[in-house]
C-alpha cells in the first residue's frame, strides 16, 4: 500500500487546521475562550508580571491610557551608586535628555488603545518601556476579568512579546505590607 500523497497546498491547510485546533484547545484550557469583554473592562489597577509596579488604566476621551501608579522601588538604592542613592527613580533611559529627570511614578506609558469588538481587544496603542527608552506598538486582551495580556511589537504583531498583568485593588497598607491585594478570579 502506498503512502497517501497530498499536494503541497493541502498539507499547508492540514497544518493550519492543526495549529488552530491547538490554539483553540489552549484558549479553553486557560479560560480565554469563555470571556467576552466590554470596552470599559480594561479600566483599573494592574500588577505587572514582575510584581514591582502597578499600572492604572483609565479612559481618556475615546481611548484608554495607563500610567505607573506604584513602584516597589521608587528611590534608587546603594547598588545604583552614591550619586543616585536615595533619589527618586527617574526616566534615565529616555532618548530626550530633557525628560530624563521626570519621575517614573505617574509616568504615562500606555496611550492610544481603542476597543475593537470584533477581535475583543484594545488595539492601535503604544507602550513606553522605561527600561530602554523605546516606544512600541501594542494591543491588549483580557484573558479574564482579572488577567490582562499586553503584547508589544515593532512593525507587525507577529514579531513581539507579551506579558500578563493581574488586576489588583489598591489599599492603605499596614507597615510592611504592599499597597494592594490581588482581585479574586470570580470578581
Amino acid at each position: 500500500m502506498s503512502a497517501m500523497r497530498l499536494p503541497h497546498r493541502a498539507w499547508l491547510g492540514v497544518l493550519a487546521c492543526l495549529l488552530l485546533w491547538g490554539l483553540a484547545g489552549q484558549a479553553m484550557a486557560d479560560g480565554t475562550a469563555a470571556y467576552a469583554p466590554a470596552p470599559s473592562d480594561i479600566v483599573g489597577d494592574w500588577l505587572v508580571e514582575s510584581r514591582d509596579a502597578v499600572i492604572r488604566i483609565e479612559q481618556v476621551g475615546d481611548e484608554y491610557q495607563g500610567y505607573i501608579l506604584w513602584q516597589l522601588h521608587d528611590t534608587y538604592g546603594p547598588e545604583d551608586g552614591p550619586a543616585l542613592n536615595g533619589k527618586t527613580v527617574t526616566d534615565i533611559h529616555n532618548p530626550n535628555p530633557a525628560l530624563r529627570s521626570r519621575s517614573l511614578t505617574g509616568l504615562r506609558l500606555l496611550t492610544g488603545l481603542k476597543f475593537n469588538p470584533e477581535d475583543e481587544r484594545w488595539e492601535h496603542g503604544h507602550v513606553y518601556n522605561s527600561d530602554d527608552g523605546r516606544t512600541y506598538n501594542c494591543w491588549v486582551r483580557l484573558r479574564s476579568l482579572n488577567r490582562l495580556q499586553l503584547h508589544g511589537y515593532i512593525g507587525i504583531s507577529l514579531f513581539g512579546g507579551s506579558t500578563v498583568w493581574n488586576r489588583v485593588t489598591m489599599r492603605k497598607p499596614a507597615p510592611g505590607e504592599l499597597p494592594f491585594v490581588l482581585d479574586t478570579p470570580g470578581k
